[in-house]
C-alpha cells in the first residue's frame, strides 16, 4: 500500500511541476493578452488554436495515448512501440499537410494564409509533442517530459513578449509564439530521451501499428467529444454573438484553468498509478480513497475559487474584458465534473476498453451542442458555460456507472451530490456581485463544505505533519 502512494506521490510532484507551473505562468499571461490584441483578433487566434486541437486526434489516430498503454506491457518493446507509433504519427501529419495545402489552394474558403500555416504548425508541433511526452511517461522518465513542459512554457512566454510587446507583430506573432515554443520542448525532448537510438524503421511492426490505432482509434472519437464540450461553445457564440462575444467568453476560461490546473496533474499522476496498479477488487481502498480526496480537493478548491472570481477579474481583465467574470463559477463547476470524468477514465485505460471513452464523451457533446444553441440564443454567453456544465455532469454520471463493470468504488455519493448543490447554490449567490451578503453566504457555504470534508483535510495535515518530521530528522 507504501508503494502505492510512493508511486503516485513521486508522479504527481513531478506532474506538479510539469503542469501548475506553466498552467501559472499562462495564467498571469493573460493582462499581455487582453492589453496587446483586441478582443476579436483574441478570438480568431482561439479558433486557431481550438480547430487545431480539433483536428489532432483524427490525424495522428490519438496514438500517444496507446503509446503511452503499450510501453507499460511487458510483452511490448519499448523501441517497437515509439517507432510504430512515430510512423502512423508521420504518416498522418503527411495527408493533414496535403488537405491544408488544398483547402489553402480553393478559393472558396478564403481562409487568411497566415491563419493555415499557423494551424498545421500547431497541428506538427503538439502531435510531436505529445507523442515524446507520453513515450517518456511510457518508460517512466516523467522528469523528461517535465523538461519539456517548461521549455514550452518558457519560450512561449519569451516570445509573446517580444512578439507582441517588443515587434507588435499582433495575432501572427501570439500564433507564432505559440507553435515554435512548442517546436523548441520537441528538440530538447529528442536529445534527453535519445530518440534517434529507439526509432529504428525496422521495428516498425504492422501487428502492433495495428493494436495502437485499435487502442487509440475509439479515443478520437473522446477527444472530438471533449473538444466540442470545451470549445465547439466558442463556434456557435461566435456564429451566433459575434467574434467579440467569443473572445470575452474564451478570456472566462481563464480563472478555471487554475483548477484544471490542479486537476491535470493529479489525473496524469493518477493514470500510471491506475495501469500499474489496477485492483478490480479494490481490496485495499486505494481506489475509493483517492476517489474521495480527489472529489474534496475539486470541490473545495473550486468553492474557493468562486468567492475569489471577481477580485481576480479586476487584477488580470482588461476594462473590455471584465464582464467575462460572470460566466467563471459555472466553468468552474463544469471542470470539477471533468476531473471526476477523468478520473474514471483511468480505470478504463487501465483494462483497454477505450470504446467507453468515445461513448460517454460524445453523448455530453450532443448534450452540449443541443443546450448551446438553445441557450446561447436566449441567455446569450451564459447558454454557453451552463450548457459546459451540464455536459460535463452527463459525462460523469455515464462514466460512473460503467466503471461498476470492472470496479466497485465505495464512497459516500449522497453527501457528495448534497455538495454539488452547494457549489451550484454558491454560482448563482456569486452572480449578486462582490458585496456584503453575497460573500457572507459564499462564505458559510465554503464552511459547510470544510466541515463535510474535515476527515480528509485531517488526514491531509496528519500525513503532511509526519512527513514534514521524516524530512527534518534526515
Amino acid at each position: 500500500m507504501n508503494k502505492k502512494y510512493k508511486y503516485l506521490s513521486k508522479n504527481f510532484i513531478l506532474f506538479g511541476i510539469s503542469s501548475f507551473g506553466p498552467k501559472i505562468i499562462a495564467f498571469l499571461m493573460v493582462p499581455l493578452y487582453t492589453n496587446c490584441l483586441s478582443t476579436a483578433d483574441y478570438g480568431i487566434g482561439d479558433i486557431v488554436s481550438t480547430s487545431a486541437n480539433l483536428v489532432l486526434p483524427i490525424v495522428i489516430l490519438c496514438i500517444e495515448s496507446a503509446i503511452l498503454r503499450f510501453c507499460f506491457d511487458k510483452e511490448y518493446e519499448s523501441d517497437e512501440v515509439i517507432s510504430s507509433g512515430l510512423f502512423v504519427c508521420l504518416k498522418g501529419m503527411v495527408l493533414c499537410a496535403i488537405c491544408t495545402i488544398i483547402i489553402g489552394i480553393l478559393p472558396f474558403f478564403k481562409i487568411n494564409t497566415s491563419y493555415l500555416v499557423a494551424f498545421y504548425l500547431m497541428v506538427l508541433s503538439t502531435g510531436l509533442y505529445n507523442v515524446l511526452t507520453n513515450y517518456a511517461r511510457g518508460i517512466d522518465k516523467v522528469q523528461y517530459m517535465v523538461e519539456m513542459s517548461l521549455i514550452t512554457t518558457i519560450a512561449s512566454c519569451v516570445l509573446n513578449v517580444v512578439l507582441l510587446v517588443v515587434l507588435k507583430c499582433g495575432l501572427n506573432g501570439y500564433l507564432i509564439a505559440n507553435y515554435l515554443g512548442t517546436f523548441m520542448a520537441v528538440a530538447w525532448g529528442s536529445v534527453r530521451l535519445k530518440i534517434h537510438k529507439h526509432i529504428k524503421f525496422n521495428k516498425v511492426n504492422k501487428t502492433t501499428v495495428k493494436e495502437l490505432q485499435k487502442f487509440g482509434f475509439p479515443l478520437i472519437f473522446n477527444k472530438i467529444g471533449w473538444w466540442i464540450n470545451s470549445s465547439s461553445d466558442r463556434y456557435i457564440v461566435t456564429w451566433i454573438l459575434g467574434a467579440t462575444a467569443n473572445g470575452i467568453y474564451t478570456v472566462s476560461y481563464k480563472i478555471p484553468t487554475m483548477l484544471t490546473a490542479c486537476s491535470d496533474i493529479f489525473t496524469q499522476a493518477w493514470q500510471l498509478s491506475a495501469i500499474k496498479d489496477f485492483d478490480p477488487e479494490d481490496s485495499d481502498h486505494f481506489v475509493a480513497d483517492m476517489y474521495e480526496a480527489y472529489n474534496g480537493f475539486l470541490v473545495l478548491c473550486c468553492s474557493m475559487l468562486i468567492i475569489l472570481t471577481i477580485p481576480f477579474a479586476h487584477i488580470l481583465y482588461a476594462k473590455s474584458f471584465f464582464v467575462a467574470w460572470k460566466y467563471v463559477p459555472p466553468l468552474m463547476i463544469s471542470f470539477v465534473f471533468g476531473g471526476l470524468a477523468g478520473f474514471l477514465g483511468s480505470i478504463f485505460t487501465a483494462v483497454k476498453d477505450t470504446k467507453i471513452f468515445s461513448y460517454s464523451t460524445m453523448i455530453g457533446a450532443v448534450v452540449n451542442t443541443i443546450l448551446n444553441f438553445v441557450l446561447v440564443s436566449y441567455i446569450g454567453v451564459m447558454g454557453a458555460a451552463v450548457a459546459t456544465l451540464v455536459s460535463n455532469i452527463v459525462i460523469w454520471l455515464v462514466r460512473l456507472q460503467r466503471s461498476k463493470r470492472y470496479i466497485h468504488i465505495r464512497v459516500n455519493f449522497l453527501k457528495h451530490t448534497i455538495m454539488y448543490i452547494l457549489l451550484v447554490v454558491q454560482f448563482i449567490v456569486c452572480l449578486g456581485g462582490f458585496t456584503i451578503v453575497p460573500v457572507i453566504i459564499q462564505l458559510i457555504i465554503l464552511v459547510a463544505l470544510i466541515t463535510a470534508n474535515r476527515k480528509l483535510i485531517i488526514n491531509i495535515m496528519r500525513k503532511g505533519k509526519i512527513m514534514l518530521a521524516k524530512y527534518l530528522h534526515r
